[in-house]
């Protein structure tokens, strides 16, 4: 019997800043992560400058793909302030165990 391989963990970095003015290019980085066949998913955050609603709106879209296709996703490098900022707006999800 042939051993299954293990799903992958695509990781992605982000740099630089998450809003509405890079949200273009940002999003142009995370299409790849929209692949079935790459199991689950991880961005990392750690090297964010600006997290604005333009970027969490782009963070809710990837969840709600990949989760559409069954695959697992998470946020991990989000600082504090974004995780208590956007717990208050019900996207609290998209940081468990995100931590800095």
């Amino acid at each position: 019997m042939a051993k299954k391989a293990a799903p992958s963990k695509q990781l992605l970095s982000l740099e630089g800043d998450l809003d509405v003015f890079s949200i273009h290019q940002q999003w142009e980085k995370v299409l790849p992560l929209l692949t079935p066949e790459n199991g689950s998913a991880e961005v990392d955050l750690s090297s964010v400058g600006d997290l604005d609603l333009s970027g969490i709106q782009l963070l809710g879209a990837l969840d709600r793909d990949l989760r559409s296709k069954g695959l697992p996703f998470s946020v991990v490098g989000a600082k504090e302030e974004w995780r208590t900022r956007f717990a208050a707006m019900g996207m609290a999800h998209l940081f468990a165990g995100a931590g800095s």
